[in-house]
């Protein structure tokens, strides 16, 4: 008769081995990440302290000429919630003027008049003058998650903005909106459609703010070195600012709920805007690869 109990006790002992390697893989492997994850931590407070202290010192990353800045903006609160870097880096040169076009005063809830309060209050926390703001309140442009406003409406208001106002820098959203905010992709699409059309003075040019992906938008000054890389236009600022934005979001009591000030704490886009020129070539490509 075989005797088992030898083979099941060496069974027993290369499972223990198996078990027992896979656990020291597992530990190391986590070790070399936690490594790799502190010294990228490290890393990003490094570039985001020179930056921040060098942005000044250099022409590269910014738009240096602009004299007259629109921003174009869908609801009350995306001032602070999405521009509000380029805003607070904007406000300290005496040689800008920034204006404000809001297409909608925020209604969704029934909340327009103490939106439209709200948005005047941020306003001048941020440095914009108040003479300096316009609020639209228009049938064509509701505020509404599901409704696709009329390209050539907007693209009419923000040309009235452009000429009577002598505007040379447009800065507003890209198609992605950001938040993926369908009132946000229709301000894009009037900008696109301005610049398609060559209705766009020729003294005046369109930015848009970049959208990026989850991780990258909720990674505060994480972000910085990869978008820092990634970007022709960028705008940075310090922690101290950046409470500045805190403050103005605060402004906009009505929105100022848990989920909101999470965004505002980990969200990027209260410590890095960066910008792309809306430029008529890449949105024929962009159309080509629609189709």
């Amino acid at each position: 008769m075989i005797d088992i109990y030898p083979l099941q006790r060496r069974l027993e002992e290369w499972k223990d081995l198996v078990i027992e390697e896979t656990l020291q893989y597992a530990w190391d492997t986590m070790q070399h990440l936690l490594y790799a994850v502190g010294i990228y931590i490290f890393l990003c407070g490094l570039v985001y302290i020179a930056t921040v202290y060098l942005r000044n010192s250099s022409d590269c990353g910014q738009l240096r000429s602009v004299k007259r800045v629109l921003f174009v903006i869908a609801h009350p609160d995306d001032e602070c919630m999405f521009f509000g870097p380029i805003i607070i880096t904007l406000a300290q040169r005496h040689d800008c003027q920034m204006f404000l076009l809001c297409l909608s005063n925020g209604d969704f809830r029934n909340e327009g008049k103490q939106r439209k309060s709200e948005l005047w209050k941020s306003c001048k926390i941020l440095g914009i003058p108040e003479d300096n703001i316009t609020l639209c309140k228009c049938s064509h442009l509701p505020d509404s998650p599901t409704v696709e406003w009329r390209e050539d409406v907007v693209a009419n208001l923000i040309l009235n903005h452009i000429e009577s106002l002598s505007i040379d820098t447009v800065i507003t959203f890209d198609k992605g909106g950001v938040s993926r905010h369908i009132n946000h992709s229709s301000i894009f699409y009037a900008a696109a459609y301005l610049c398609m059309e060559r209705k766009l003075p020729s003294y005046c040019r369109a930015y848009a703010l970049e959208s990026i992906c989850l991780v990258r938008k909720y990674s505060a000054i994480l972000d910085v070195p990869i978008s820092y890389l990634l970007s022709s236009y960028w705008y940075i600022i310090s922690l101290r600012e950046r409470d500045i934005i805190l403050s103005a979001m605060e402004a906009h009591a009505s929105q100022f709920i848990w989920f909101r000030k999470l965004y505002m704490f980990f969200s990027r886009y209260t410590v890095m805007n960066t910008l792309k020129e809306i430029e008529l070539v890449d949105l024929e490509l962009d159309l080509e690869l629609d189709d």
